[in-house]
């Protein structure tokens, strides 16, 4: 196979009124856009790493992309393989464009195998995948469904008066899932669980920095809501870590993150045996990202809510996103990761 055309490309795409979390506020992302073809078939990447979140930065990831379209000029005949482990080199210390190169790769395959990609990376992949709601979903309450509701400001009881609005704007039907991005200490945090333990709660979301893999157990200890691990989880190495200090029993990948399939599917693997749950969770990638992380959910058969459906935020996309159905996206049979042109 000789790959005979390779176009990075930056994008933009715009919050229909800006985001915030209890860290920082943004008006738009903005990344780079892979795209690999042998012939009329083009297999898609998204690297769109998220300041004050990722490791590398947005023009950095362009730089790591475009010595991975250096290393391929000239090079002739290579196979899927090799292509894979260039993905690896040059995404061995930027997570954004191993995971990036390896969407076009694995897109491009499927196509050429005129297989979906979660069919590809696995014959028995799930045709459903499970998403999570956001506060401002107009979506019509059903029981059973989950809404994901940042928490924004220190005032414990500002936010006790979110979640009281939130849980009376669905009937009573969502189970919450409280993301603090690291932002109470261990005192608040305990204090902010003993007033929402009759609330219903699915999980509390990295409420302590990255760092406080300790204090996350302390936490465990005064109060019986779940504790998922975001931050602090980014490979195989936090993931023991936070096992080993019985940290939380929740694990968020975020393949932005993490970057390459292999990783994750590691720190999945591993999440099994010890009995951990886990989903994926966007970085507000654009739809491509989504779209790569949606085959990615149904491969490695992950039956937890993800959070995956983001694209309700922005304006408008490079693409189409499937609609959410009581909470599900189905995965049809389309070749690839489902598109075959995107607005740039």
């Amino acid at each position: 196979m000789i790959i005979d055309s390779i176009r990075i490309s930056p994008y933009q795409i715009n919050f229909k009124k800006g985001y915030s979390n209890s860290k920082f506020s943004i008006d738009f992302r903005k990344g780079w856009i892979l795209q690999l073809g042998v012939g009329d078939v083009v297999g898609y990447g998204d690297a769109s790493p998220l300041d004050n979140f990722s490791f590398e930065s947005y023009s950095q990831a362009g730089y790591g992309l475009e010595g991975f379209k250096l290393s391929m000029k000239n090079i002739g005949k290579i196979n899927f393989e090799e292509l894979l482990e260039l993905s690896k080199a040059h995404g061995e210390s930027q997570p954004s464009v191993q995971c990036c190169i390896e969407s076009a790769i694995f897109d491009l395959a499927s196509k050429l195998n005129k297989l979906p990609l979660s069919k590809y990376l696995n014959a028995n992949s799930l045709s459903t995948i499970k998403c999570n709601f956001y506060e401002d979903s107009m979506d019509k309450p059903f029981k059973g469904m989950v809404v994901k509701l940042k928490i924004k400001s220190t005032n414990i009881f500002d936010e006790l008066e979110r979640i009281d609005h939130i849980t009376e704007k669905f009937n009573g039907m969502a189970k919450l899932r409280l993301d603090f991005n690291g932002s109470y200490d261990l005192p608040k945090a305990i204090r902010f669980c003993k007033m929402i333990e009759n609330k219903n709660i699915d999980y509390i979301e990295q409420p302590l920095s990255p760092e406080s893999f300790e204090d996350m157990y302390e936490l465990s200890l005064h109060t019986d809501i779940p504790i998922a691990a975001d931050e602090m989880l980014t490979d195989i190495n936090s993931a023991h870590k936070i096992l080993e200090n019985q940290s939380a029993s929740v694990f968020i990948l975020k393949p932005m993150i993490i970057g390459g399939y292999e990783n994750i599917k590691k720190i999945i693997s591993l999440a099994k045996t010890e009995s951990i749950r886990f989903n994926i969770s966007s970085l507000l990638e654009s739809n491509i990202g989504r779209l790569y992380y949606l085959h990615l959910c149904a491969a490695l058969q992950i039956k937890d809510e993800c959070g995956i459906a983001t694209n309700v935020f922005f304006e408008s996309d490079l693409c189409n996103f499937p609609s959410l159905e009581n909470g599900r996206v189905n995965i049809d049979n389309s070749f690839g990761i489902g598109i075959n042109e995107i607005n740039l």
